[in-house]
């Protein structure tokens, strides 16, 4: 792919000559590639692998995300550093887990109270007990400190107590379920302790 200035002799062009060069935009720049017939074998392993991406995405659509879920998602794009929504992260670890055969227990609907100069309560729903430990830290890319949760099987959550936190501190947290054969996490929240 070549960028071009005045394709064509012109501003700008699209489409492709006589089945050898085509121009375009990508991004925003004009730019001019070879011509080429895209092959889409169905093969039994991409069957699989679309049939993957596709059941992740509607489980985006369907898991129950709330507005701060997302966010968080979104956070956690971010923190990685490439050009991706929370959406794309999400379904991406989702396909991933599909191909090393383990489990995908959602977490959605993470809340964050009882904020004190020391700590905080989170409780995030879960279908069943998975080991779910909460990581924070105070930057979004390195969360070590770790509380592990408390499975109530009555209201299907997890609940953790942090503690040991400094005062008027941004912190940021994500959650993971632990368990063996166990691939899922939460995208990455924030909240700051008072004084």
């Amino acid at each position: 792919m070549a960028k071009v200035k005045g394709p064509l002799f012109s501003l700008s062009a699209s489409g492709q000559i006589a089945k050898t060069l085509v121009f375009g935009d990508w991004k925003g720049i004009d730019i001019v590639r070879k011509y080429v017939i895209p092959a889409n074998p169905n093969t039994a392993a991409q069957q699989t692998q679309r049939g993957y991406f596709g059941a992740a995405v509607d489980e985006w659509h369907t898991d129950g995300f709330s507005a701060i879920d997302v966010a968080a998602w979104n956070l956690y794009a971010l923190a990685q550093k490439v050009a991706a929504s929370g959406f794309n992260m999400c379904t991406k670890l989702k396909v991933d887990a599909k191909v090393l055969a383990e489990n995908w227990v959602k977490l959605v609907v993470c809340l964050v109270t009882l904020i004190t100069n020391a700590g905080c309560t989170v409780d995030i729903s879960v279908a069943s007990d998975q080991t779910g430990i909460l990581y924070v830290g105070t930057s979004k890319t390195s969360m070590f400190t770790q509380f592990a949760g408390v499975f109530d099987a009555i209201n299907f959550k997890y609940t953790f107590t942090v503690t040991g936190l400094n005062p008027l501190t941004k912190y940021y947290f994500y959650i993971a379920n632990t368990a063996a054969s166990e691939h899922a996490r939460t995208g990455i929240y924030t909240f700051t302790t008072i004084a």
